[in-house]
């Protein structure tokens, strides 16, 4: 398989120094490796602002009912630069990764932020109606202090988020997520064992390795 480039990579946590953001790190070098270009954006350091305007809400319920991507400029006209940089970025890339934690099942309030007002076509990309109409490859890393309850492992609500919900609307591209638990436990060795999980699916992602 080809190289997937660019890459797209957000980050989310509000901690310097979390797990989350070491992994970017990870993420990035391997990248860097395997001279693959990439985009990288740390939501909380951008102080990207997660609130809908009201022009992007009304554009984006219209959307849902599948209007063309011509009717949704005419009604959420040019969003902040920082939105309209991640939404072009996102048009043209063809893997994205997502690094977050879990919290309460979710994701931080900054990520559904960002999905709320980057998942709308990009401005410039009239010949489609689809925000992410490259994509080939998602890759989602998941942080959690909580331990895995096995009655719950079904309704696992972020998998269901990112696979059901929001990978269908990307295009269905294909989508592998990693889950590291109870990130406040981990010795060395597991923090080690999650370094080489990111690094080989970093690999996977990018087209670099099957």
């Amino acid at each position: 398989m080809n190289v997937l480039s660019p890459v797209m990579i957000v980050v989310a946590h509000p901690r310097a120094g979390s797990l989350d953001l070491e992994l970017a790190d990870r993420v990035r070098t391997v990248l860097a490796q395997t001279g693959v270009r990439q985009t990288s954006h740390d939501l909380y350091a951008e102080s990207f602002d997660p609130v809908l305007t009201e022009p992007e809400a009304i554009a984006g319920e219209v959307w849902t009912r599948g209007t063309s991507s011509d009717q949704v400029r005419d009604l959420a006209p040019s969003p902040d630069p920082l939105v309209r940089r991640h939404r072009q970025e996102l048009a043209e890339a063809q893997a994205l990764v997502v690094i977050h934690p879990d919290w309460w099942g979710k994701p931080p309030a900054i990520v559904a932020g960002w999905l709320d007002r980057v998942l709308l076509a990009d401005e410039q990309a009239s010949a489609t109606p689809k925000p992410a109409p490259n994509l080939r490859r998602v890759l989602v890393i998941n942080t959690s202090d909580q331990s895995l309850d096995r009655r719950d492992a079904q309704t696992d609500s972020l998998g269901v988020l990112w696979r059901d919900q929001i990978g269908p609307f990307l295009g269905s591209p294909e989508l592998e997520r990693l889950t590291f638990r109870e990130v406040s436990k981990a010795d060395e060795e597991q923090h080690r064992r999650w370094d080489n999980a990111v690094q080989r699916a970093t690999a996977w992602v990018c087209g670099a390795a099957r």
